[in-house]
């Protein structure tokens, strides 16, 4: 602390005055020093327990209770040590330069029987379909009413072909919608899939886990759904490689409860292997791309090798010369459960051959380990090119082949 400095006396003192003051002056002098040698010397023997040199100002609250003057040892470590930090998804998974991540998703959450914001409702009826943010409700999806709102397919939405969907990869459909009065109250969007009970009820603006469904009327809308298991109206399973169509259902509602007519959206349910671990590719447009995955053994996994002794299958090869399997734009690498190695895995997509007149086109690439979901989005602006991305793409490369992310799995708990 520091001392405040008194002013001199006017009067000038006598020179006894003078003399005691300067035998008490040095005195004080000398016990200072004394006590600055003592708390110097106490100080290096306080940090040399510390192993350095140079102290903290003062100790962060809650790691050192004791005062810092105090005798005797410092206290030790809590007795339940909590061990090294595991590392979040943050951490785990790296995207490339030019990818970005649209989502990340703990294990558990994604699939839920249903959620109604982060808050799970209870399944009142068996179907497959999950609608993240949507609460699902039973009844039939109610008549369209006069005055009700209108819906429509975002122009982006390919209406020629059938969406196909992968068994517990997150899907999306774009849609646009205005009130009676071509405004844009809407209050929400209802969600079925015909010949499955009940229907999906989606508030405008909801948090899901896949983001936020932010419907502004005409500005539109992103409904996220997905299927758990590839299980028919019927309640048949398909195994992979088979597929079916079903007709998925989307009507605006308003303020008043008054709900408009229905669009639909044609989709091909394609079977899958399931596994630990699982690696989707999403094409935006059907053109010539394709999907390497590098394993913890630094086995590549792609079209020219399609199973590894770790397990791994490359199952679903869209495109290919822009004819074998032209529509499905999905490509599928997975690891049976239980054969997943723990260890770091490296995704990396390439375009092969355009099929699409050059443009430029976008992609998905959706991980699923161990029950987590990341979904990552990137874009090829450039030419496609007809060889093999067998080695790490570099930045030069990014025109054609792109890294998209690198993860470590610890290794996935016994089912």
């Amino acid at each position: 602390m520091r001392a405040s400095r008194e002013s001199l006396p006017d009067e000038p003192p006598s020179t006894l005055s003078r003399v005691g003051v300067g035998c008490g002056v040095g005195c004080v002098a000398i016990a200072l020093l004394v006590g600055v040698i003592g708390l110097a010397v106490g100080a290096r023997e306080r940090l040399a327990g510390w192993g350095g040199d140079d102290a903290p100002d003062a100790p962060a609250p809650g790691l050192d209770d004791a005062p810092r003057d105090a005798p005797g040892p410092r206290p030790g470590p809590d007795p339940v040590d909590p061990g090294p930090r595991r590392p979040s998804m943050r951490d785990r998974y790296r995207p490339g330069p030019f990818v970005s991540i649209e989502s990340m998703v703990e294990s558990g959450r994604l699939l839920l029987d249903t959620t109604f914001g982060s808050s799970p409702v209870a399944r009142t009826v068996d179907t497959p379909w999950i609608v993240p943010g949507g609460e699902l409700r039973p009844q039939p999806m109610p008549a369209p009413v006069g005055g009700g709102p209108s819906t429509t397919l975002d122009p982006s939405e390919r209406t020629d072909r059938a969406l196909t969907i992968l068994p517990r990869t997150p899907s999306r459909a774009l849609v646009r919608a205005r009130d009676g009065r071509g405004g844009t109250d809407v209050a929400g969007y209802l969600v079925e899939f015909v010949g499955y009970p009940g229907h999906f009820w989606l508030p405008a603006t909801v948090p899901t886990e896949l983001g936020v469904v932010s419907a502004g009327g005409s500005d539109g809308a992103t409904v996220y759904f997905a299927i758990q298991a590839p299980v028919m109206p019927n309640g048949a399973s398909l195994g992979p490689g088979q597929t079916f169509r079903v007709t998925m259902r989307i009507a605006a509602t308003d303020l008043e409860g008054r709900v408009g007519p229905a669009v639909g959206r044609e989709l091909e349910v394609n079977a899958v292997g399931a596994g630990d671990v699982e690696v989707t590719l999403t094409m935006g447009e059907a053109t010539d791309m394709d999907l390497y995955v590098t394993d913890p053994s630094g086995v590549l996994v792609y079209y020219g090798n399609t199973s590894s002794f770790t397990g791994a299958r490359l199952d679903l090869d869209a495109n290919a010369a822009c004819s074998s399997n032209l529509g499905v734009d999905n490509e599928h690498v997975f690891w049976p459960v239980g054969t997943a190695p723990a260890g770091t895995y490296r995704v990396h997509v390439a375009h092969y051959q355009s099929c699409i007149s050059g443009r430029a086109v976008a992609y998905r690439v959706t991980v699923r380990a161990c029950g987590e979901t990341v979904v990552l989005t990137g874009r090829f602006d450039g030419a496609a090119r007809g060889t093999a991305c067998r080695s790490a793409p570099g930045p030069s490369d990014r025109t054609w082949c792109q890294d998209v992310v690198s993860f470590d799995m610890p290794g996935c708990a016994p089912p």
